[in-house]
């Protein structure tokens, strides 16, 4: 066996345990230090950042190995082993291979040379030797959570959801004793005192990548599940790691997913990311054929085709799940609707559930051998029961030949026969499950295969988007991906889309398109609330589907819509996403005290005004665990009212006030989110109620309940009662409260920011970062309202707003010039990005020349601020214009609404009397 203690990706042996580094490289002009890996005597390794200081430790003596049966096998369980070096394009390899339990092993450790952030991967081969053993997967760490990254703050995890609909969240590690364990999926992003680390799996091997989060630390597998013989000609996966030695780890997962081939890059970076109508999200099941020819009337009248392309049917259109011919609400068929969709200048989507067959469509008795079956491998697995898809729902095995057939010529009948130019795959994740596949496939290699099916029936031309998809084997099949889960046009209900939209972002142009969900903008939203939604969709960069039914949205809301097509090119990113707050629910909170409800929680289902008062007695009622659904807690499929009951206990006197002393303040009941509708009670008084019980039912699934608690109506020293009525399918289902991020930030042109300010509270807040956190270096900066279309007060260190609850302020930012510059236009939402072609000034006439492009029929207006001492004078452009002159000093030109065509102009300043008086 070979010997060597240390081996180093330089291609030097070494007895020590660190040479001295080598000096940082330089990139685009700046000094990038590079990652490398160490093997000790046991073939553990370790991972260092070598930057212009000391080397910093990432990972320490880490075991690598696969899983061959029920067995670990480890580096140091090889036989006949040799370690050897490489040096691929762009990089070095260490090479470890040998002979174990039937196997060859082959592991590389691979550290970049040659990128713009310090970036390595793990690769673990498997190749038969004298046997197919069945092989499980590869664990490629499992360490305590302190020895990442090792520091004295603490770490915190971006843990990333299953699939496009399970969400994303920021965790402390390590976690609490009493905690559960988490799993992030396909990703997984850290963060120690300002330094990030990302880890991806690399999409198209036969695992699934999983980093198991538990109060004993982190454990990375890629889980060849449900486990198969081993290929003839082996099996590998592959984990890439990034080091941000100054960010987080979503900047680290970012500079992560940057494809690394350049052409990948050029066309990620520069193709147009769509915008268009859906019809779900107001019209449901219910749409109509009359809907969607309505809707792409006001699209066409009311939007420049140009910009926003598509029109797409959802859900509701077809005769089953399975069978996607239309049904009576669509008389004329799918290649009237396209036809109908295509003569108004647009192009047309259909929504697909592609691996979903019902017994309405007669697939499940014709072809049971098509469906996927459960671990046991003969019971086909029933995913739902849904009288508008059909009946029961079954899902289509995507590593059986025939059912990968179905699903090409599928894509291809909508595409070439139906018209449509653009596919929305929902329910992905039905190919996979704790199933078996055909030919004893694994989760991973069955999806990759059906969705690539697809991908091949469509053709290369049409967009597909992914939704409700597993994310990690998706990459290179589809063209977007739904991140988030489903928007709802209310205030909880953009909430967790703009949480998600910030914790995925760093999908966004490098493994394929976000989609955050539609834009919404319709009441019950508030109109800042609204604006709010509207401003995160148009800076995230992100694709852009509207989906209020437009002929019945109030006028006032349309200019929404408007200024946020088409979706600019700039890729915004949230400031401060990676921040985690300790869970208080549920509790109740007074002053700087809490109080928490630990149970037991009693739980009844059914329906008694009674259940509310204080000395009704539960003892009887089974007990439930808190947070969880009902549905995982012993009451699958049950959806009606219910009730929750608990106690708990006060101290004495509330905090700051003397005992006897009375006052009018309030207690705040910390309660959690609900599925979906709640009425609550302490002591008998009812405190609280989101949403809406039938017959007027409205649920608010998402929305965090906070309620105001009256000090008089707590028993301080004493017992109190919570009583919690509900009504929909899941109960007190989570108590995190996962604020979404309060800044986001695109630059639309060079050195001119787009800020948006959030205030997710219920009361009003101060908002405010120094500008340098922002990467906005300078002494002063000209501001500008973008939704008031006014200037504001010049910046110099911080930007800040004072907001009143669910408001924004979203605000241009350029660096003040010693002439007349445009500061902003109220064209699009995203300064610099979309209208503002050119912008030149001439110092000898005065005169700042311009020319405004993909401008649409709205009146256009462009605001310029002009140094002290300097007065607009006259214009002159291709279109006639207005100049204004402001009280503060800025110009403002502006144009009646025209036929969208670009406009070339000039304005000529002069020299105020004061300035000539000065100067003379």
């Amino acid at each position: 066996m070979n010997r060597r203690t240390f081996i180093l990706l330089t291609g030097a042996a070494s007895t020590a345990l660190l040479r001295p580094p080598r000096a940082a490289a330089r990139w685009g002009g700046r000094s990038v230090g590079r990652l490398r890996f160490e093997l000790d005597d046991r073939r553990r390794w370790s991972l260092w950042y070598l930057g212009e200081e000391q080397p910093v430790p990432l990972f320490q003596t880490v075991t690598l190995g696969a899983r061959i049966a029920d067995r670990l096998v480890t580096l140091a369980d090889l036989e006949y082993s040799t370690v050897g070096n490489r040096r691929p394009p762009g990089g070095e390899s260490v090479i470890v291979r040998g002979h174990a339990a039937g196997v060859v092993l082959e592991a590389e450790l691979f550290a970049t040379t040659a990128a713009a952030t310090p970036q390595a991967a793990i690769g673990v081969s498997v190749y038969p030797d004298r046997e197919l053993p069945s092989v499980r997967g590869v664990r490629f760490f499992d360490v305590p959570a302190d020895d990442v990254m090792p520091g004295g703050a603490p770490l915190l995890a971006l843990v990333n959801g299953y699939d496009s609909r399970s969400g994303s969240r920021i965790v402390a590690l390590p976690l609490h004793p009493d905690g559960p364990e988490l799993v992030s999926y396909g990703a997984l992003g850290l963060t120690r005192a300002a330094r990030g680390l990302g880890l991806g799996f690399e999409a198209g091997g036969p695992g699934e990548g999983k980093v198991r989060i538990s109060k004993e630390g982190l454990e990375a597998t890629s889980e060849w599940a449900p486990g198969r013989p081993l290929r003839p000609e082996g099996d590998t996966s592959w984990l890439k790691l990034c080091y941000q030695p100054s960010g987080d780890g979503l900047d680290a997962l970012r500079a992560l997913f940057v494809p690394a081939s350049p052409v990948d890059r050029e066309r990620l970076a520069t193709v147009p990311a769509p915008a268009g109508w859906c019809s779900w999200h107001e019209l449901r099941g219910g749409v109509t054929e009359t809907d969607v020819i309505a809707n792409a009337e006001f699209c066409a009248g009311r939007f420049d085709r140009r910009f926003l392309r598509y029109i797409q049917l959802d859900d509701g259109y077809q005769r089953s799940a399975g069978d996607w011919m239309t049904n009576d609400k669509f008389p004329h068929g799918h290649r009237w609707l396209t036809d109908q969709i295509h003569g108004r200048g647009f192009q047309a989507g259909l929504w697909l559930a592609p691996f979903a067959v019902t017994e309405r469509s007669g697939i499940p008795a014709a072809h049971p051998d098509w469906l996927l079956k459960g671990a046991d491998g003969n019971a086909p697995i029933v995913w739902d029961a849904r009288e508008d898809w059909g009946g029961r729902a079954y899902a289509l095995d995507g590593a059986h030949p025939a059912a990968r057939q179905w699903l090409f010529d599928l894509a291809r009948r909508a595409v070439q026969e139906w018209g449509y130019d653009y596919l929305k795959l929902d329910f992905l994740f039905w190919a996979t499950g704790d199933s078996s596949h055909y030919g004893g496939l694994t989760h991973a290699e069955a999806y990759r295969m059906g969705l690539g099916a697809l991908r091949d029936g469509a053709g290369t031309e049409t967009f597909l988007l992914g939704c409700g998809a597993p994310l990690q084997h998706a990459t290179g099949l589809v063209n977007g991906m739904r991140v988030g889960p489903d928007v709802d046009a209310s205030w909880s209900g953009i909430q967790t889309p703009a949480r998600v939209a910030a914790l995925r972002s760093f999908y966004h142009r490098g493994a394929w398109l976000n989609d955050p969900d539609c834009l919404v903008v319709r009441a019950p939203l508030s109109p800042s609330e609204a604006e709010l939604w509207a401003s995160i969709v148009a800076v995230s960069g992100e694709m852009t589907m509207l989906s209020d039914n437009l002929p019945k949205l109030p006028p006032e809301r349309l200019p929404l819509l408007q200024r946020a097509l088409p979706v600019a090119a700039a890729v915004g990113r949230p400031i401060g996403a990676v921040s985690a707050e300790p869970d208080v629910a549920p509790a109740l909170v007074a002053g700087d005290e809490s109080y928490r409800m630990r149970g037991p929680w009693r739980f009844r289902t059914g329906d008694d005004p009674a259940y509310a008062a204080r000395n009704y007695d539960e003892t009887a009622w089974e007990t439930l665990p808190v947070p969880e659904s009902w549905e995982r807690a012993g009451h699958p499929g049950y959806e009606g009212y219910a009730w929750y009951r608990t106690r708990f206990s006060l101290p004495g006197t509330p905090p700051g006030r003397s005992a006897g002393q009375a006052d009018g303040r309030t207690a705040r009941l910390e309660l959690g989110k609900i599925d979906d509708v709640d009425e609550t009670f302490v002591n008998g008084v009812k405190v609280g109620q989101t949403g809406a019980f039938p017959p007027r039912h409205r649920g608010e699934r998402e929305a965090f309940r906070r309620y105001a608690v009256p000090h008089d109506a707590l028993n301080w020293g004493g017992e109190n009662i919570l009583a919690v009525r509900t009504y929909g399918g899941g109960g007190l289902w989570s108590t995190r409260r996962d604020r979404p991020a309060n800044i986001w930030l695109a630059e639309g042109a060079p050195a001119w920011w787009t800020v948006v300010l959030a205030n997710w509270e219920d009361e009003p807040g101060l908002v405010a970062a120094p500008l340098v956190k922002l990467g906005i270096s300078g002494k002063r900066f000209n501001a500008y309202d973008v939704w008031r279309d006014t200037p504001l007060a010049d910046l110099t260190d911080m930007v800040s707003a004072k907001l009143d609850p669910h408001a924004s302020l979203t605000i241009a930012i350029r660096p003040a010039a010693t002439r007349p510059q445009v500061i902003g236009t109220t064209r699009h939402v995203v300064q610099g990005a979309v209208d503002v072609a050119s912008e030149t000034w001439n110092t000898a006439t005065r005169t700042l020349q311009g020319r405004s492009t993909n401008l649409d029929s709205r009146p256009y207006a462009v605001t310029i601020a002009a140094p002290k001492g300097m007065r607009p004078a006259t214009c002159k452009a291709s279109a006639p214009c207005t100049v204004t002159r402001l009280e503060s000093g800025h110009a403002v030109l502006t144009w009646a609404g025209g036929e969208g065509k670009d406009i070339e102009w000039e304005l000529r300043f002069r020299q105020s009397a004061t300035a000539r008086k000065g100067k003379n």
